[in-house]
């Protein structure tokens, strides 16, 4: 399959290049990350160049795991990633620490979304975060996400764990609205 472009009036989302391996590499070195994320920490460039290199491209040939490059315009810079899982049916997402709190990752999580349900034949996204993870909360939630409650994440963690985790789901139609019974 193709990398497909989405665009909304302040972002432009295609795949990541190589040419945004060390931006990659930076915000990944964020401490928040080793909290809540489950990539490798510490994150190397190495890890960038494999992510860039195998997972995005293999991503997208196969199906299985569509990666979009956060932007504010056709070739500008990296701003953050947001990822669909294919296993899970879920999404995922970050955005470099400058660029947070503009509202920015919710923009993304809208159209990406709207893509895979009207674009892409899903009928849900399901959404998923480490407890404790209020930025990734905010985002679902105005996203217009269902909080569905707390077990453990799908996705194994560096330590081979599984930690508590926050779900919420997305079904097509459902209109985009804030709902109630988040966690706080």
């Amino acid at each position: 399959m193709k990398a497909t472009v989405l665009q909304t009036e302040r972002l432009w989302l295609d795949s990541p290049v190589l040419s945004d391996r060390f931006a990659v590499a930076e915000y990944c070195r964020d401490p928040l990350f080793e909290t809540f994320m489950t990539l490798p920490w510490p994150y190397e460039q190495r890890h960038a160049d494999f992510f860039l290199y195998r997972v995005v491209p293999g991503g997208w040939l196969s199906g299985d795991e569509l990666t979009w490059a956060v932007r504010e315009s056709e070739g500008g810079p990296l701003l953050g990633i947001i990822g669909w899982r294919r296993e899970f049916g879920d999404i995922g997402y970050w955005l470099g620490a400058p660029h947070r709190g503009r509202g920015l990752m919710t923009e993304a999580v809208i159209v990406v979304t709207d893509w895979l349900m009207s674009g892409f034949g899903r009928t849900e996204v399901a959404w998923e975060c480490v407890i404790g993870n209020a930025a990734s909360v905010s985002v679902a939630r105005k996203a217009g996400f269902s909080f569905t409650g707390e077990r453990p994440t799908g996705l194994t963690f560096r330590d081979g764990s599984h930690p508590p985790a926050w779900h919420g789901v997305l079904q097509a139609g459902e209109p985009r609205v804030e709902r109630p019974g988040w966690p706080t």
